[in-house]
């Protein structure tokens, strides 16, 4: 067929007819893009009109703490949320246009009032200083001035001058696109599409306050960081002179503008039943709490008594002395008065004074020199309030024994409460001081012990350093010379000192030996290393530096911590190098908000890997940036980065082996990170679970007990149990151990509804989970104390689940044979037994959800993976216990002696498996693998 070339020419003009009308209605259907100061404007238009605003973020409070906080702000300043700090402190906030009142655990008041912190807990506190909440003036967190503070028509906020909008990248929010825009200082994330609104907001604060790399000193009057917030010794001082104000009206200076809030945070607007809910609950509280005092008040209520004691040359059978207790206060003081004196406590009598009254007791004491002898002895009184000491007079009579005088200021503050807290950290500090102390030695521990107390509760720095000492007991300090550092190091705090406290805490959670604040000197050398932190069980020196300031202050820091690695008695031999950068949430860089894949572009444009080069080597092991990217619903989620040389050199990209190397870092060097990810024995929380698009890697142990990859080496076969045998709690027979396996059972459910709550809480956040987590740990508190919240609680009831009652009813008469203790716990059997027949019997006892773990083998199986309940695994031990033989010459007789036995046919090896049952004991299984 033959067609015309017109009807071609008539197709064409169609096509292009059709072309034409398409584009026009994608121009009229899609209209142009808008430009990120389009973006911003619109945004911050729509800001304006928000009825109020929701926040979930976090801040820098004058201490250098990280604060969490979730808020409702309305139009008109009113506010109702909570505040909380990754130590488990949290507390409740309400304010009014009139006053604001506080209400935070004991926890809480760590930071601000630890001698008083038992009895602040969970009573309502009016007018706070700024100090203690952490949070710029609240009336700046309207949706108005918050708008304004973005647009930069705050003129006394962080920009000064109209914000230059710029995208810096692309994100999603809840699920719906978001891109994320800058002006090199504000931080600021809006929805992708219309409506254009506000999802997250990052602001530095003032100018001001963007300071510069660290080191740098505390905060104090002439600080610009003080415009924001008002740091602790500042809020002591304005305690001692009656001016505390209002957290919600904090005025400035006179001519000095008020401060822009300092915060990263997402925002939202509050619905009607939000807001109302808000207003409602303010209006509860402060009804309630009319009567609410002032925490200058609150404090100086407590008592100001002095106690004088007055004793002279006794030759008698027995010795008086005199006690007279003035009461300096302007409240009635009710206690105890106690006296001790060698050994004796021939006082303890209850008394009361009026204010401004005193009272006169007499003490008789029995004279215990020898005869013909003189021997000099040491009084000791003090004035006992339970209320404030603590329910533990046991430890006030103690720390009388060693010569504390505890009605006596520990530092140059006149009235510094010695609450329980307190009296605990003078305890564990002074814990060696006995009668064979010399008396320069005592005196110049008390001295510097009460000192570095004292100092820590001027700092705000009390609360990681009493995790640290008392919770933990994994600070190691060098003699007399250690304790006199730590007194010099404490009485003037860094916020790079402060990090590396915290860090300090979190690694000795972990079951970590580390050293802070003073030398590191190892045993049987004459070495010193002095660094900001030495993790000795992981073997690390991590220099660590806070940066509040700009790009070119988290270059300066990290130049400066490479540096300090390289330099003489920092590094001890065969440790790690690590330069550690924390990026403040308010900081003056886009670093502050960036992820991993923005941090490792920016950080090429930046060119880092300069800093690679070292003598001999690379110049850092690894490289740690802390920042907070938005998560998921864009709240700021803390990160650790982790780079290596490797990949700042590399050219090539390689993400997926980077991130998996450095999930597996973290799970070996981040408490927090691995307890929210993993449970104790190394399980995956879920195994779905995802960071920068990689799965969480399967962990197992190596030779030097830390966490790696189980997919890094082969693995050798695993286990084979027998049917697992059931033995019920009927069967435990003897009342007294069916009494302690209910008791191990109930601290277990009391530790797992702690973790749960605060896995939970921190998951979602809410105040009902707050409330949940907050009774949790004031039960566990009440059944464990201040044992750390770990696995070896769990392992507990495992263990004595095999020991008390399958072990005994399985296998009768089986004698226990007690295996030497490993510097970690790790490289050993749970349990070993002697059978009636002369078969060896090694128990594996586990918790209700422990299973058979993977490890690093050891001898002819150090290249493979080995499991828990086999052959290879029993061969492992053995050989990890010849090891030890040097040192610990049972392990080697244990291990020629099991070695003998699993060659003969003469060693069993048993699984037993505690079951759940809840605060009650419910019994254990029973299943044996397979090894010859």
């Amino acid at each position: 067929m033959i067609i015309s070339s017109r009807w071609y020419w008539r197709w064409g003009v169609l096509a292009l007819v059709m072309v034409l009308v398409a584009g026009l209605m994608t121009f009229v259907l899609r209209p142009h893009e808008k430009t990120p100061p389009q973006l911003a404007s619109a945004a911050t238009k729509s800001l304006r009109a928000w009825r109020g605003v929701t926040y979930a973020g976090t801040t820098v409070n004058g201490n250098g703490a990280i604060i969490g906080f979730r808020l409702t702000v309305a139009r008109d300043g009113t506010t109702y949320g909570t505040l909380s700090r990754d130590s488990g402190a949290y507390a409740e906030l309400a304010v009014s246009p009139e006053r604001t009142l506080l209400r935070g655990n004991s926890q809480w008041w760590f930071e601000h009032e630890p001698g008083s912190a038992e009895a602040l807990a969970n009573t309502w506190v009016a007018d706070p200083p700024q100090g203690v909440i952490g949070l710029a003036e609240l009336s700046r967190m309207t949706p108005t001035a918050l708008a304004d503070a973005l647009s930069g028509k705050d003129t006394d906020g962080p920009s000064g001058r109209p914000s230059t909008w710029r995208q810096s990248g692309a994100t999603s929010v809840n699920g719906r696109p978001a891109k994320v825009l800058t002006d090199g200082t504000l931080r600021f994330v809006v929805s992708a599409s219309p409506p254009y609104r506000p999802l997250s907001v990052g602001l530095p604060g003032s100018a001001g306050s963007q300071g510069a790399a660290t080191p740098e000193s505390a905060p104090d009057a002439s600080d610009a960081r003080t415009a924001v917030f008002r740091s602790g010794p500042q809020d002591g001082a304005a305690r001692s002179v009656g001016h505390v104000q209002s957290a919600g009206h904090v005025p400035t200076a006179a001519g000095e503008p008020a401060p822009a809030p300092a915060l990263s945070s997402a925002v939202s607007e509050p619905d009607k039943a939000q807001v109302q809910n808000t207003t409602e609950n303010v209006r509860r509280v402060d009804t309630s709490h009319e009567q609410a005092e002032p925490l200058s008040q609150r404090v100086a209520a407590q008592t100001d008594v002095a106690v004088q004691l007055t004793a002279s040359f006794c030759s008698t059978p027995s010795c008086p002395a005199t006690v007279n207790v003035t009461n300096q206060g302007t409240a009635p003081a009710g206690g105890t008065v106690i006296v001790t004196v060698a050994g004796q406590t021939p006082l303890n009598s209850p008394v009361s004074v009026p204010p401004g009254g005193n009272r006169t007791l007499t003490a008789t004491a029995t004279n215990t020199a020898p005869p013909g002898q003189t021997i000099q002895v040491s009084w000791s009184a003090v004035f006992y309030e339970a209320s404030v000491m603590g329910d533990d007079p046991a430890l006030v009579k103690r720390l009388m024994g060693r010569g504390f005088k505890l009605n006596e200021p520990l530092g140059e503050r006149a009235n510094d409460s010695k609450g329980k807290p307190v009296l605990q950290l003078l305890d564990a500090m002074t814990a060696d001081i006995g009668p064979r102390t010399s008396p320069e030695v005592r005196e110049s521990r008390l001295s510097n012990a009460g000192k570095t107390v004292a100092n820590l509760e001027q700092q705000g720095a009390f609360e990681p350093f009493y995790d640290l000492v008392v919770n933990t007991n994994n600070l190691r300090v060098s003699g007399e010379s250690g304790i006199a550092e730590l007194e010099a190091k404490t009485a003037q705090l860094s916020l790079s000192d402060r990090r590396a406290l915290q860090y300090a805490g979190e690694l000795a959670r972990a079951g970590n030996k580390v050293v802070w604040g003073n030398t590191y000197k190892p045993e049987g050398s004459s070495a010193e290393y002095k660094a900001d932190l030495q993790n000795l069980t992981g073997k690390q020196t991590i220099q660590r530096k806070a940066v509040s300031g700009g790009t070119d202050a988290v270059v300066k820091a990290f130049a400066a911590a490479i540096n300090e690695l390289s330099g003489t008695g920092v590094v001890p031999p065969g440790f790690d190098k690590v330069a550690w950068i924390d990026i403040d949430p308010n900081a003056a860089t886009v670093l502050a908000g960036s992820d991993r894949q923005a941090l490792a572009k920016e950080f090429k444009k930046l060119k880092l890997d300069k800093h690679c080069n070292g003598a001999g080597g690379p110049a850092f092991d690894a490289a740690v940036f802390t920042t907070y990217p938005p998560g998921p619903d864009g709240t700021p989620q803390r990160t650790n980065s982790v780079f290596t040389c490797n990949e700042l050199l590399s050219s090539a990209v390689a993400p997926h082996k980077y991130i998996q190397d450095e999930m597996v870092w973290k799970a070996r060097y981040d408490p927090v990170w691995y307890s929210a990810n993993y449970r104790d024995d190394g399980h995956r929380w879920s195994k779905s679970t995802t960071e920068n698009g990689v799965t969480l890697p399967i962990l197992a142990k190596d030779n030097e007990n830390h966490w790696i990859s189980k997919d890094k080496l082969p693995s050798a076969p695993g286990a084979k149990l027998s049917p697992a045998k059931f033995f019920g709690p009927a069967s435990v027979g003897d009342r007294k151990r069916s009494s302690l396996l209910d008791k191990i059972a109930d601290h277990r459910k009391t530790s797992v509804d702690l973790t749960n709550a605060e896995l939970k809480y921190k998951k979602y956040g809410t105040p009902a989970n707050e409330r949940t987590r907050d009774k949790a740990l004031k039960n566990y508190r009440k059944e464990l104390g201040v044992t750390p919240n770990n696995s070896r609680i769990a392992e507990r009831l495992g263990e004595s689940t095999a020991r008390y009652h399958v072990i005994p009813e399985e296998f009768p008469g089986a004698q226990w044979i007690p295996l030497p203790k490993t510097p970690n716990g790790a490289d050993k059997f749970d349990q070993l037994y002697l059978l009636p027949d002369g078969t060896l019997l090694i128990v594996e006892a586990k918790a209700p959800t422990g299973d058979p773990d993977w490890r690093q083998g050891k001898g002819r199986h150090k290249n493979k993976m080995v499991q828990q309940m086999t052959r290879e695994y029993v061969e492992t031990i053995i050989e990890a216990m010849k090891e030890r033989e040097t040192k610990s010459p049972r392990d080697g007789e244990l291990a020629r002696d099991l070695e003998e036995a699993l060659d003969h046919g003469k060693l069993r090896y048993v699984l037993v498996k505690a079951k759940d049952g809840g605060s009650s004991y419910a019994g254990g299984t029973l299943q044996e693998g397979v090894i010859n």
